[in-house]
């Protein structure tokens, strides 16, 4: 529906967005980890879908000649997240930091571009959306105020935690809320 430089700007939106937006999220252990992981597993099945031309047309999704390969890398992934947790799980012993973080976003960001997928992407990852909006808003809320905030903290698993929560039980229940979002995101594709 785009013509070619339309399309490279939203590309481009789609796949720096969501690298920041994993990188903010990127604050807690486990948290960008897991969250990034439970993604790429519903990446993994839309990528079989939109590869196979029966399922595409069945569940009205746009095939994509060779997106199926592409599900090796969603699942090799999930996997390296899945490994990963094992160290970064509460209290950490090994961390993601940037380069983790950045090219893990960069990945999802790529293959929702690739699979034609990008607003059930940014659902399925809207703990990612949640949370780099919370950064936005508390720093356009700050210079619009003059100085006041609308979190405690910035990002907003950091706003949770400074209102008591404890740290395993925030990024549990945003575990939680992605699988939740993941299958309402897997859902969608037959909805339509």
């Amino acid at each position: 529906y785009l013509n070619l430089p339309m399309f490279m700007v939203f590309a481009t939106l789609m796949i720096c967005g969501m690298s920041n937006a994993v990188n903010i999220t990127d604050g807690m252990d486990g948290l960008a980890g897991g969250i990034s992981g439970i993604v790429c597993v519903g990446l993994f099945v839309m990528c079989l879908v939109a590869g196979d031309q029966g399922f595409a047309q069945y569940l009205l999704v746009p095939h994509v000649p060779g997106a199926g390969e592409l599900a090796v890398l969603a699942g090799a992934t999930a996997g390296a997240c899945l490994g990963f947790l094992w160290w970064n799980a509460s209290p950490a012993r090994v961390f993601m930091g940037d380069t983790g973080a950045l090219s893990l976003g960069g990945i999802i960001g790529y293959l929702a571009i690739i699979v034609r997928q990008e607003f059930v992407v940014l659902l399925m990852g809207g703990v990612f959306a949640l949370e780099i909006a919370s950064v936005i808003a508390q720093v356009g809320f700050f210079k619009a105020t003059g100085g006041k905030r609308l979190l405690r903290c910035a990002p907003f698993h950091h706003h949770l935690h400074l209102g008591g929560w404890p740290e395993q039980q925030i990024v549990a229940r945003l575990w939680i809320i992605s699988v939740i979002l993941v299958v309402v995101g897997l859902a969608s594709l037959k909805v339509r």
